[in-house]
Order: structure tokens, then C-alpha cells, then sequence
């Protein structure tokens, strides 16, 4: 499979070379200097009256029948590096006739997609060279977003049943119907674009990128992606602060924990676990959390319930609702070993147990008759 589909590219490569001859011009916006408005289809936030000033690196992108092509790094008004971008031009052939297809691709500082502009001259087009309409495009956006896509691990021949033979070098480049597992993700009539954005997104150059950004890692842009909304940022940036960094930075990191995705929950809570026992007053912004987080954050939580205070315990009794089975078993265990129970959390069990509308009420009610 893998050598039909190298076969098919090269008579891809063959054909464009026939139409279009060994040069290719690339779009206008290869010579832009700067850019000061936020790229069309975009994953990060975009700073309001950003200007970034856009500058090649060594690195280049290996294009199919176009060789390399340059990867720029574009610098915030501080210099310091904000995203990578390439204006990629690359030949897209359809049952023997070829187009160039246009588009500026852009990553983040550790590789990932972060977005898109088209070419209002040149815009990318389908089968029988229709041109995308801006849903098109936001399909194409939505398959970037996605680094498992099944085009990763499909080749390209794989991605079409029964190919029709072309009159021209007796290959069609976009012949037979596209398989139904990959249909809904691709842009109709575009499954060679799409395949080739994904691949040129997503390929090595990920591992590129990410390297030359750690050889120009300092503080600052660990405390940028710390404070970003970016969850790939936060999580790198947790997990290359030190522990007098995640001292300084603990309101944010507490931010985090409350409104982050679980990934980023779990690992603050490990990464921080002796500061329940040596701070437990500052630790106090976590537990505040505790009936807005998700299930599995909640149990790692629970596990330093013995490092907390008296009125985070009350406050927890107030909160049972919103424990499973076995963290309530948790949390009961824990007041089984207290010597006493004050009058409020005793109310406060009392109040759930008598509650018809709490399935795990029956564990309370057996709790209390074994106390008493």
C-alpha cells in the first residue's frame, strides 16, 4: 500500500510539473514583514493591537514536488517569540489537471496547529477546481485541529475505493469515492487538499518547532504559556517551573486548578501533594474548588483530607451531594477518627441523610446510628 501511494504521488508531482514547470511563485504574503491582525481561522486568543514582527528561521518544510520552504518565527513588540507560520504553495491535481494550492499555515511554540489564513487571490478549490466556501474552510480548520485524525494513519490510496483510471499517465490523482470513515471530517470533493494540510500541520516538523523554542525558553515565556488559555501551554509550562516558581505563581496555578481541564487539575494536585501537609492554610483556594471540579480531581483531593482544617471539613459536610459513594465513604472515614464531631457538621449529616432526593443518603443514616 505504501509503495502505491509513493507511485501516486510521484505522478501527482509528474503531472504538476508538466503544467506548472520547475518554478512555482509563491503568494504575496511570503513578503509580509509583519502581522497585526489575528490569522482568519485561529485556536489561540489573539492579544488586541498585537503587531508581530515575522522573521525566517534556519528550519524549512519539505513540500511534495516543491522542495523546502521556509518556517518564520514571529516576535510580540518584547521580541519574544509568539508563533511559527509558512507560506506554503503546493500543487493539488485532480484527474490530470493541477492547481496551486495557497494557504499560510501557523503553530504554536510547542508545535501544535494554531491556525490558517487563505488567499483571497488564490483560494483553495475542490474537485473540478470549485472554490471553497468559508464552511469549507471551517471544515479544514476543524481536521487541523484534530492530531489523531484518521489521516494519520492511513495512506492515501487507502482513503478512496475502486480509483478510476485517468486518460492522462493512467492515474487519477482525486479518482473514486472517498471510504466512509473519513467522508465526514474531510471537505467534500478536497480530500487530497485536506490530506496534505494534515501532513504538512502535522508531520515532523512538530518535533522542529518545539525543539528551536526550547533553546530560546526562559522564565518569561514559561509565565506567557502559564497565564495563557492555552492547555498545551499551561500544561508545559507546569511541568518546567520549579518548586519557588510554583510558590510565586500559586495564585495563578489555583486558578487553574478550579477552571483547568482535568489533566491540568491532576497534575497540579500531584506536583503540589506536600504542601497539603506542610501549608494547609495555603492550600485553601483547593478545597474552595471542591464542588467544581471533576470526579477523578475530586478523589486525589480527598486523599489530603486529613491535613485539612476544621472549617473545611464543615464546609465539606455542607457539600455531600456532590460526592460519589466511595468519596463520601472517604470523607466519613476521616470523621470516624475525630474524637468529636461539632454540633453543626453533625446538623448538616443529619439534614443529608434525611434527604429523599440523595441516592447515597442510606450511608449517612447508617454513620449516624453507629456514632451515636
Amino acid at each position: 500500500m505504501r509503495q502505491i501511494a509513493i507511485v501516486f504521488l510521484l505522478l501527482v508531482s509528474h503531472l504538476c510539473e508538466a503544467q506548472f514547470g520547475s518554478a512555482i511563485a509563491f503568494p504575496n504574503n511570503s513578503k509580509r514583514t509583519t502581522l497585526d491582525t489575528s490569522p482568519e481561522f485561529f485556536v489561540l486568543n489573539w492579544e488586541e493591537g498585537s503587531v508581530l514582527d515575522i522573521a525566517e528561521t534556519p528550519m524549512t518544510i519539505m513540500v511534495d514536488s516543491v522542495g523546502a520552504q521556509k518556517i518564520n518565527i514571529l516576535r510580540n513588540k518584547d521580541r519574544a517569540p509568539v508563533l511559527y507560520s509558512s507560506n506554503i504553495v503546493t500543487p493539488v491535481c485532480a484527474d490530470g489537471d493541477c492547481k496551486l494550492m495557497h494557504i499560510t499555515l501557523y503553530w504554536t511554540l510547542l508545535g501544535d496547529y494554531a491556525g490558517f489564513d487563505r488567499s483571497v487571490e488564490e483560494p483553495l478549490t475542490k474537485h473540478d477546481h470549485d472554490e471553497f466556501l468559508f464552511t469549507d474552510y471551517w471544515k479544514l480548520h476543524e481536521l487541523l485541529q484534530d492530531h489523531n485524525s484518521i489521516l494519520k494513519r492511513r495512506a492515501i490510496d487507502e482513503l478512496v475505493t475502486k480509483p478510476k483510471p485517468s486518460k492522462i499517465e493512467g492515474v487519477d490523482a482525486l479518482s473514486g469515492a472517498t471510504v466512509k470513515e473519513v467522508k465526514e471530517s474531510v471537505v467534500s470533493g478536497a480530500l487530497y487538499s485536506c490530506y496534505v494540510a494534515w501532513h504538512l500541520v502535522h508531520g515532523k516538523i512538530k518535533e522542529e518547532l518545539k525543539a528551536y523554542t526550547l533553546g530560546q525558553q526562559n522564565e518569561d515565556m514559561l509565565l506567557r504559556m502559564l497565564n495563557s488559555t492555552h492547555t498545551n501551554y499551561q500544561m508545559y509550562a507546569l511541568e518546567n517551573l520549579d518548586q519557588n516558581q510554583y510558590k510565586a505563581n500559586f495564585p495563578r496555578i489555583s486558578e487553574l486548578f478550579k477552571s483547568g481541564i482535568p489533566l491540568v487539575r491532576s497534575f497540579i494536585i500531584k506536583n503540589l501533594a506536600d504542601m497539603f501537609t506542610q501549608s494547609p492554610s495555603t492550600m485553601q483556594p483547593f478545597w474552595d474548588a471542591l464542588p467544581h471540579i471533576d470526579i477523578n480531581t475530586r478523589s486525589l483531593l480527598l486523599k489530603h483530607i486529613d491535613t485539612a482544617s476544621e472549617a473545611t471539613v464543615t464546609a465539606i459536610s455542607t457539600q455531600l451531594g456532590v460526592l460519589t459513594k466511595n468519596q463520601l465513604l472517604k470523607f466519613l472515614s476521616h470523621l470516624e477518627d475525630k474524637k468529636s464531631l461539632s454540633a453543626e457538621i453533625l446538623e448538616n449529616l443529619r439534614r443529608f441523610a434525611a434527604s429523599s432526593k440523595e441516592k447515597n443518603a442510606y450511608i449517612v443514616v447508617q454513620f449516624l446510628e453507629d456514632y451515636s
